[in-house]
């Protein structure tokens, strides 16, 4: 598959803003993460919701790990907090959450 063709489903503002985020992805990340407190900090919040496992979601947990970080280093930038959100959360994504 051509790459202009893998994302061909989006249009106009989507493909601009997917542009976007994997310039910055790829390139000049504003961003860094530690992977060892991003996985230690993510088995935290599942141990505290141990009793109710429903209650941990990725996709929020990465959510909110991307604006804390975004905030407390003062980075105020939407294309960056999206390409670190896809990147924790393709992180998390591909842990054992059983371990």
């Amino acid at each position: 598959m051509h790459k202009r063709e893998e994302f061909s489903f989006l249009k106009g503002t989507w493909k601009k803003l997917h542009h976007k985020v994997s310039q910055l992805i790829d390139n000049d990340k504003l961003y860094a993460i530690n992977y060892a407190n991003l996985k230690r900090r993510f088995f935290e919040e599942i141990e505290k919701y141990k009793n109710n496992p429903e209650l941990i979601d990725v996709e929020e947990f990465s959510m909110n790990y991307t604006f804390g970080y975004h905030f407390c280093n003062n980075i105020d930038d939407t294309y960056s907090k999206q390409a670190m959100f896809i990147e924790v959360k393709s992180y998390l994504s591909t842990l054992n959450l059983r371990a």
